[in-house]
């Protein structure tokens, strides 16, 4: 494929053959699914039926007519169709049940009697599938670029070639449905008026015309059907292909660079369904003028040249129809823009959303949410203000032109008869009105894709990634790196100096961080690098944070762009990433990753990355739901769970950044023997790490500073060098309490080895085996069993955490729309409303009414001559009144317009009060939830609330309501007149309304089924979308592009077929209700004929201009009100949530706050302390108690799932104690407010947070401090040469993640953050992990300076970072073991805390001997 954005010229493009294939291992190819895929992580009834699905054929690029064979025998008109339940039948069904929609009948019917479940939905035709659809856009996607190069490529012109021809077949239907939609109203309503007249007429003549009218109208309603069905399907294929397409390219590359995962979310969410909408509504644009132009050319015959002043209203409607599509346009562009930046802040929120509740900045990022949303209701009001005024004209200026028409024709003296009058007023409001509305719908639509196309653009304009696909020569060496430079993919710094500035203004407001997502940058890059990696070595790349040890594992898996210099590969990558990535599936399904399962395989597996323990602790084993991003597991089961997938995928080359920083040392002491050095003793690894102890175990050591190699050998080569490396290992070995290292490495090596021995082996020492034993051994206890989760995410007993998305059934409750009116205001100003509304159909109809009741009452008899004979007749111009009847017909004008503005503004305002205001209370209740919420919902769900049923509130429910309450309206003042001219029809009326009702029912049983189905099938695609962004490193180095695909293709046919067959079952209904109002109207029709001599002429025309109306609209107001309400789920779905979500405790309980001051001495105190974390989970604190001194500083050690993260649960609160108390300073703290107590500790997490934003607004994003603090935190982490070294120091861009800061620097930010808030009690939650010694040494020095006055709590697997603290505190599962001093504890020979010494000491101790 080509998507790089080195296509610049002509020059370089032909070179490139036109295909749509890519490399193997980029393209899903047109197979169909991958069979050795991630299947296992779908419902088994989804990928089941999607297995026995025919593959999609493979594209073939023709001109040949054949191509079109397929399609044409639709034309068939009955055709031999084979059920099959799984399968969508359009291909396979005849000429009349294509265009009467009959084959959605069976759907419709188990709809109404059992209701649908997602596996009743029948899969699209393959033609419409993902697959097809992407081979066919991407061929022509590719031609395009090979022609205008990828920066003049136009994804809109290669939209209009995948479409042209089924977008031109749907305009020529449609405008065959509105000349035969014409013919009834122009000529023969006109001769059946006309035979009213005529006493002496014959009685079939009337009967002829009578059924002309409906013959025609029948075809018409055919015709019309058949081009939407067309332009339904030619939208489905668009939608999927762009989607695919895009989602293809993503996969591609190494990053998004300045565009957020929340922009890209958003094009899969809100961007693609602008797409659809543009191929479904965009051919009605072209009705409107066509209609415009056949009406006034009828008048002007009907009435003369004169006639084309009244017209003139069309000419001067179109010039404002477009000036409001171009301001429409501009708005919308801008407010696509703030919407952006609004999802993108709340998947950001969301995915940190445990820090944010754990620094008690809930309100200040709730306001930064509501001031983002302040802005985008504001472009909303201006879009819908704009628009107003084209929902205000459309509808009235065929009225206004009849009007404007009829009052030229009768000023002029010509006279007027009520064949001619109410032929035209027919026209106007039965075709001219509705072609009007679909053009306005239509340019809106234009509009809004117009903003689309060049945002995908952009991202199909991305560079890629490119793997090497070079061999070294030597075939005994695996990477090769040949005098190198490398940079990453990033976009140049802003050069907007005025953005700039804006960006240094103190005075800004907080949310300007967010208002521009920054363009990015890298100073850092890989520069002159030589690097020989042998097969089947061990290479160890070790440096301090940030000098590109990360970066050269990236360098080699090719998501660095090569400046100079050459990389060859030879071999396969398995890969862990230093922030181990997890799926929202089983754990099993994580460790397979695609891969076939084999038992023997596996669990050797499991044992080797010391997997055993966690998987007995495990609710359902190994098939327990993992959350999204591994929320359930602790960071080091993440490393772990990551280790045993690169494991068990038996690669080559494996490339480990840093596996071992979040697992305790006598569990990284396993993996690396029994995995590293052990299961992988015969590959290829590439081993980044910051602990030192492995390096001499290592066959070669890489040491790297500023992005380069400095020094590269043995261990025992570098240490005798004298170098960096050698100082960097006395650092290390210093803060092991080793005062006389120097010394000792000056001695005789056998002294050494004898002072060393008697502790190297591990089973020598009572102490060490409990400590092994608890890292390594697998308890039977089935109590200790659930203490393996970080936070004990509650998990089902079959091992679900995610909750199954509730897909609510029936109608839409009252309690939907009573929310919804008082968020818009309350009933009053609803009533209100309304009222405009009435006043704006009612005048509009009076105006009709008027015309009749001049043509009764207004008319005189006068004489004319016909050849030689003088008859009577009447005429309206020659009553004497003719003035008065003109004026007060004139003045509707003025009437109509006034209403109608009057309307549309109102609504719009009071519409987008109940959206805001329902985004507002949804916003502050979600993240008021507890963390077992965010636990266990997916992201992608809540983000689906937030874009996408947000847009339908904003958006889609104002429009589709207010067209609703108005034609509504409408057909009630319709029936009125057909019912005063002719009362008989009020029996047609009983029988056609039963009919009515009986299709609706039906109808919306089906309708609010395929809407639900259609909305829970999208939180998957955006999860799916959200996961893939976040782990395209490992996805990568794994080669699982195509599995990734296959499941997105998956996901997206599910989405389609629901949304195709929910469309097609309001076609199913239109075509049926019209079939009803079509009989409506030949019975009145039949009446006219019947009642001749009985109904006045301007009666009669007046009756038959509003039957024929009502052809068109009964149908639409039936399938408005179910689409309205399906539209509405979107409201109850926010209503669910804010009536069903549990809220914490109040944030301020106001009589009970702390003093100011508090916590001054920072004593705590744990008194037989419970904790679990629901009802029906076992203890995961068990009795706890210890007292903790103000000032000390305390470690906390033990094995994964012991319950140290599960204090600092405790203490934040974020979990309620079953019983006991916890008390600061002598308060308990379960008695105060959450945010009096969360805003006076701090955190640094073992998972560094960075915001999108500047290094600013992420150490003080409220702005509270000056910048000669900031600047004074960020030199005690050791950070201040790296952000002076940017280019706009404090306010450098920081991307989402912070992925242009590496994990340890990020580490480092955090924990200057944390120096700025500056709280009496600081919990360190393995805060250095990432960190390299040298510079943790640094840090724990400042920790001990800056928090001398304050408490401080320490979680650590790296036991020097604790051998300096004032006590131990040493759990197990769930309890107290030890609680001392560290000199009292390594006294013992009995302690733990010695033991695990014990271990960790022995590694270090091989330094030395070498």
């Amino acid at each position: 494929m080509i998507f790089t954005d080195s296509l610049d010229s002509d020059e370089s493009l032909y070179d490139i053959s036109l295909t749509c294939d890519v490399a193997d291992n980029l393209e899903e190819g047109h197979r169909g699914l991958d069979r050795g895929t991630l299947h296992q992580t779908l419902p088994e009834s989804l990928w089941g039926r999607h297995e026995r699905r025919s593959p999609a054929s493979q594209y073939k690029p023709s001109r040949d007519f054949q191509r079109y064979k397929p399609s044409l025998k639709n034309l068939m008109p009955v055709r031999k169709n084979n059920i099959n339940k799984e399968q969508m039948p359009l291909d396979k069904v005849g000429f009349f049940s294509y265009i009467t929609f009959s084959w959605v009948g069976r759907y419709m019917k188990q709809a109404y009697r059992y209701g649908l479940q997602p596996e009743d939905v029948p899969l699209c035709s393959t033609k419409d599938g993902c697959d097809h659809c992407a081979q066919r856009i991407e061929f022509m996607w590719n031609e395009e670029v090979l022609r205008e190069g990828i920066k003049g490529a136009s994804l809109q012109r290669v939209a209009w070639r995948f479409t042209r021809t089924r977008v031109l077949t749907g305009i020529f239907l449609y405008f065959l449905s509105l000349v035969f939609g014409f013919l009834g109203p122009v000529y023969m309503m006109a001769q059946l008026l006309r035979f009213s007249q005529d006493q002496e007429a014959p009685w079939w003549h009337g009967a002829l015309w009578a059924s002309g009218i409906a013959i025609s109208e029948m075809i018409r309603v055919l015709l019309f059907g058949a081009s939407w069905g067309i332009s339904y399907r030619t939208g489905i294929r668009l939608k999927s292909a762009v989607t695919t397409m895009l989602f293809k390219k993503v996969m591609r590359l190494s990053s998004l660079g300045d565009t957020s995962i929340g922009e890209v979310i958003n094009l899969f969410a809100n961007d693609s369904q602008r797409i659809y909408d543009v191929c479904s509504l965009g051919p009605l644009l072209f009705g409107g003028p066509f209609v415009a132009v056949i009406a006034t050319l009828y008048v002007v015959y009907l009435l003369g040249p004169h006639a084309i002043i009244g017209m003139l209203v069309f000419l001067l409607y179109y010039p404002v129809q477009y000036g409001v599509s171009f301001l429409t346009g501009y708005c919308r562009r801008k407010t696509i823009i703030v919407t952006d930046q609004r999802v993108t802040l709340m998947k950001e929120l969301l995915t940190c959303v445990k820090l944010i509740k754990m620094y008690a900045w809930e309100k200040p990022f709730s306001k930064t949410i509501t001031d983002i949303r302040k802005r985008e209701r504001f472009l909303l009001e201006m879009t819908a203000y704009v628009q107003s005024v084209s929902v205000a004209l459309t509808p009235v200026v065929p009225i206004l032109a009849a009007i404007v028409t009829f009052l030229v024709h009768t000023s002029l003296g010509y006279d007027l008869s009520p064949a001619e009058a109410f032929a035209v007023i027919a026209v106007m409001i039965a075709r001219v009105r509705p072609s009007l509305n679909g053009a306005r719908e239509a340019l809106k639509t234009w509009d809004e894709a117009s903003v689309v196309w060049p945002r995908i653009e952009k991202v199909l304009g991305m560079e890629e990634m490119k793997s090497s696909v070079q061999k070294p020569l030597d075939r005994s060496v695996a990477v090769a790196v040949s005098e190198a430079t490398f940079a990453w993919h990033y976009a140049p710094p802003p050069k907007d100096k005025k953005q700039k500035r804006k960006r240094k203004d103190r005075n800004v407001k907080n949310e300007s961080n967010i208002q521009e997502l920054p363009l990015l940058f890298q100073l850092s890059y890989l520069t002159n690098i030589d690097l020989i990696i042998p097969k089947g070595h061990l290479v160890a790349v070790c440096g301090a944070v940030g000098a590109g040890k990360s970066s050269l594992l990236s360098a080699i898996l090719g998501h660095m762009k090569i400046e100079k210099g050459r990389v060859s590969i030879d071999g396969s990558f398995a890969y862990v990433s230093q922030q181990a990535w997890i799926m929202n599936s089983s754990l099993r399904d994580n460790i397979l990753f695609g891969e076939a399962f084999d038992p023997k395989r596996y669990y050797d597996v499991i044992s080797a990355c010391a997997l055993s323990q966690d998987l007995d602790a495990l609710p359902a084993g190994d098939e327990t739901e993992i959350g999204e991003r591994g929320i359930n597991l602790s960071g080091g089961q993440r490393q772990r769970v990551a280790m045993a997938r690169a494991l068990y995928a038996d690669r080559d080359i494996y490339l480990l950044d840093d596996p071992l920083s979040a697992v305790d040392g006598h569990v990284g002491q396993h993996i690396f023997e029994q995995c590293i050095r052990g299961a992988l003793k015969a590959k290829t690894i590439v081993f980044v790490t910051h602990q030192l102890q492995y390096l001499s175990q290592c066959d070669e050591v890489v040491f790297m500073d500023e992005g380069k190699v400095l020094d590269q050998g043995s261990h025992v080569d570098l240490m005798n060098r004298n170098g960096r490396y050698t100082t960097l290992i006395h650092t290390f070995l210093s803060q092991k309490g080793d005062d006389n290292v120097e010394d000792e490495e000056e001695e005789d090596p056998h002294l050494v080895n004898r002072r060393i021995k008697p502790s190297s082996p591990i089973q020598s020492s009572p102490s060490t085996s409990i400590a092994t034993s608890l890292a390594i051994e697998s308890s039977a206890s089935k109590k200790t069993a659930n203490f393996a989760f970080q936070q004990q995410i509650p998990v089902a007993m079959n091992g679900r955490l995610t909750e199954a998305e509730k897909m609510e059934k029936g109608s839409i409750p009252w309690s939907t729309y009573h929310i919804y009116i008082k968020s818009a205001g309350g009933y009053i100003l609803s009533l209100l409303v309304l009222l405009t509304f009435i006043l704006n159909i009612f005048s509009t109809a009076l105006s009709s009414w008027w015309l009749a009741h001049w043509f009764n009452v207004g008319s005189a008899n006068t004489t004319r001559t016909v050849g030689n004979e003088t008859e009577y007749y009447m005429s309206v111009t020659a009553h004497p009144d003719v003035q008065f009847y003109q004026i007060i017909y004139g003045a509707f004008i003025l009437v109509i317009l006034l209403t109608s503005l009057l309307r549309s503004f109102s609504f719009m305002k009071t519409s987008l009060r109940a959206s805001s205001a329902l985004h507002d209370k949804l916003f502050v209740k979600i993240f008021a939830c507890p963390m077992r919420f965010f636990d266990s919902t997916p992201v992608g769900r809540i983000i689906n609330i937030f874009s996408r049923d947000l847009d339908e509130t904003d958006s889609r429910i104002p429009s589709s309501t207010d067209t609703l309450i108005q034609y509504v309206l409408v057909i009630i003042m319709s029936i009125f007149f057909v019912v005063l001219a002719v009362p008989w029809f009020l029996v047609a009326l009983v029988v056609l309304s039963f009919i009515f009702a009986l299709y609706s029912r039906v109808f919306r049983r089906g309708l609010r089924d395929l809407t639900r189905l259609e909305h829970v099938s999208r939180s998957p695609i955006y999860s799916h979308v959200d996961a893939s962004i976040n782990g395209l490193s490992t996805v990568h180095a794994f080669g699982k592009q195509r599995q990734f695909i296959s499941k997105y293709m998956i996901l997206q046919d599910e989405n389609s077929s629901a949304y195709f067959l929910l469309n097609c079952s309001h076609r199913w209904l239109s075509v049926r209700l019209d079939f009803v109002t079509v009989c409506g109207m030949a019975v009145t029709a039949g009446l006219i004929v019947a009642l001749r001599g009985t109904i006045p002429v301007a009666s009669a025309g007046l009756a038959l201009a509003y039957a024929n109306q009502l052809s068109g609209i009964m149908q639409y107001i039936v399938r408005l009100a179910c689409e309205t309400e399906s539209r509405f789920t979107s409201v109850q779905r926010m209503h669910t949530y804010l009536m069903t979500l549990e809220s914490e405790d109040p944030a301020i309980v106001k009589d009970r706050r702390p003093p100011q001051d508090w916590p001054t001495k920072g004593s705590i105190q744990f008194s037989n302390v419970k904790m679990r974390y629901r009802h029906h989970l076992p203890l995961v604190l068990d009795g706890v108690s210890f007292d903790i001194e103000p000032q000390a500083k305390i470690g906390i050690v033990g094995r994964t799932g012991s319950g140290k993260s599960s204090l600092g649960v405790s203490l934040f609160r974020l979990v309620e104690l079953t019983s006991g108390v916890i008390k600061i300073d002598g308060i308990n703290i379960s008695e105060i407010g959450l945010e009096d107590l969360r805003s006076k500790l701090s955190i640094i997490p073992q998972d560094p947070v960075l915001f999108i934003g500047t290094v600013r607004y992420n150490l003080d994003p409220f702005q509270k401090y000056t910048d000669e603090a900031i600047w004074e935190a960020i030199e005690r982490t050791n950070m201040k040469d790296k952000i002076k070294a940017l280019p706009d120091k404090l306010d450098s861009p920081v991307i989402e993640n912070g992925e242009n800061f590496s994990v340890g620097e990020r580490q480092l930010l955090c924990m200057a953050r944390a120096l700025l808030r500056h709280s009496k009690i600081l919990l360190l939650d393995e805060a250095t992990a990432a960190i390299d010694t040298q510079t943790d040494a640094l840090v724990q020095r400042t920790l001990r300076e800056a928090f001398k006055d304050c408490t401080i709590l320490t979680i650590a697997h790296r036991l020097n970072t604790v051998i300096q603290c004032d006590k131990i505190l040493v759990l197990h599962d769930g309890k107290v073991m030890e609680y001392d001093k560290p000199s009292v504890l390594m006294a013992k020979s009995d302690s733990i805390f010695a033991g695990m010494m014990s271990v960790a000491e022995v590694s270090d101790d091989c330094l030395l001997e070498l």
